[in-house]
């Protein structure tokens, strides 16, 4: 008997195993590239994006988008940007090769409201993803809701997130995938 289940035991630990393998960066951004391309094949699949100023101006003009219409839609007033909460960070894993002077991501000011949207969650998520949807932001990363807290997140294929929460107060904040400072 214990023969037989030998080679479901080592079947089941091999299937473990390889799940546990993902760096979990899949969902950062769809194109990860690793070591395995030169950093001229790296900086070749940068500049097909939009250069970080390009990518940041897109991304304000969405931010824009969801703040009127959680605002049009469900009353929340009084949207503050918190001071100092922007910063850059280089874009390994997926682009190794670039130093954050050539190629970055960019975490962008939170914005935050003292409303809370809790009561109608699911219908903040619906109109959410409508006006992502339009900018590119298709792809589910986190959607929770618990007692007193809610979070959807959304990507889209360049690799940037977007996150609107809810609890006390309503937050949004958004990080850019990985560009090319320059062209």
């Amino acid at each position: 008997m214990l023969s037989r289940a030998w080679p479901l035991a080592a079947a089941l630990t091999g299937a473990l195993l390889l799940a546990g393998c993902s760096d979990g960066h899949e969902n950062l951004d769809p194109q990860p590239t690793g070591p395995s391309m030169s950093k001229q094949q790296q900086q070749a699949q940068l500049a097909t994006r939009p250069t970080l100023d390009e990518a940041i101006a897109g991304y304000e003009k969405l931010r824009v988008s969801i703040r009127e219409r959680l605002t049009a839609d469900f009353g929340v007033a009084q949207w503050t940007e918190e001071p100092n909460s922007a910063e850059f960070s280089g874009c390994a894993p997926q682009f190794p090769y670039m130093t954050e002077q050539e190629a970055s991501k960019k975490f962008l000011s939170r914005w935050s409201a003292p409303t809370s949207l809790l009561s109608s969650w699911d219908q903040v998520k619906r109109v959410v993803r409508e006006v992502a949807g339009r900018h590119g932001f298709t792809t589910v990363t986190l959607d929770t809701q618990q007692a007193g807290d809610a979070e959807l997140n959304l990507t889209d294929q360049l690799g940037a997130q977007l996150s609107v929460g809810s609890g006390k107060n309503t937050v949004m904040s958004l990080t850019t995938g990985c560009h090319l400072v320059k062209k």
